[in-house]
């Protein structure tokens, strides 16, 4: 399993393994992209459930699935009272069930071999897996968010340490794998591979821009944010009118988050050049 997502999805994802036909308790590898908890916040409470369970993430998000107290912490403050319904429980992995990445390391699991790829820039410990037998790669949160019918590519830049210098880098080593497909967390399959990366490359520049020229401007966070949802609504007419698609972007890539990831990055930036 590639991501786990939060246990307050447990169920579904459950179910939905049954659904396939496979058998959840045969279940033995979770291989993560990334931390984050929409994607790894299920980890310790699936292996408490599975005894014979393994968590794979990279080297620098191991010591925080170890002990998830300072993420915790950290999402504390950005969702407050709405942790547990969004998050549901969070348990730390223990250490001897863990597996450590790093970049260009293999797996061979299930008959199948993965290489990983290490990916900063939406976050400083992200990882994609290239599969081998189709070289289809899962991307996490690399390669941005898109929601069918739209083809919008948008950049997910939450705190705490987007980079998108790193980002563009990661983006041109998957463009260079030339892979046919690339599987995206937030969601599916995407084939027009080239054409996909273009789009984020683009909007990751545009949306750091903008809030920059937002923020010269002397407009507060919040104003901010309302300025940047305004202008992706204007992006987004031109794919899909209807509001269901609207809320599920803005679900999937909130404008707070968004703004607050990218006002912290500018004040990192500023402070290395003083």
């Amino acid at each position: 399993l590639i991501d786990c997502g939060p246990s307050s999805t447990l169920d579904a994802l459950l179910n939905g393994l049954t659904e396939l036909g496979l058998e959840p308790e045969r279940l033995r590898h979770i291989l993560l992209t990334h931390i984050h908890l929409d994607h790894a916040g299920a980890g310790g409470i699936l292996l408490q459930r599975f005894p014979d369970m393994r968590l794979y993430v990279h080297e620098l998000g191991a010591p925080h699935e170890i002990d998830p107290s300072k993420l915790l912490a950290s999402a504390q403050r950005i969702y407050g009272d709405q942790m547990d319904t969004l998050w549901g429980p969070i348990a730390p992995v223990p250490v001897e069930r863990m597996v450590v990445l790093r970049d260009g390391d293999t797996l061979d699991i299930g008959g199948r071999r993965f290489d990983t790829l290490y990916t900063p820039g939406h976050a400083s410990h992200h990882v994609a897996y290239l599969d081998h037998a189709t070289r289809a790669i899962f991307t996490g949160d690399v390669a941005g968010v898109r929601i069918p019918p739209a083809d919008s590519v948008w950049p997910p830049t939450p705190p705490p340490d987007i980079d998108p210098t790193a980002w563009h880098a990661s983006i041109a080593r998957l463009r260079a794998l030339d892979a046919p497909v690339l599987y995206l967390a937030h969601f599916g399959a995407v084939e027009q591979v080239g054409a996909h990366l273009d789009q984020l490359d683009a909007h990751l520049d545009e949306w750091v821009a903008f809030v920059e020229r937002a923020h010269a401007e002397g407009l507060l966070r919040d104003a901010i944010v309302e300025r940047l949802q305004a202008h992706a609504h204007i992006d987004l007419a031109t794919q899909a009118s209807d509001t269901q698609t609207r809320t599920r972007f803005a679900m999937a890539t909130p404008y707070g988050m968004a703004v607050d990831g990218i006002l912290r990055y500018l004040r990192k930036q500023d402070e290395r050049q003083h």
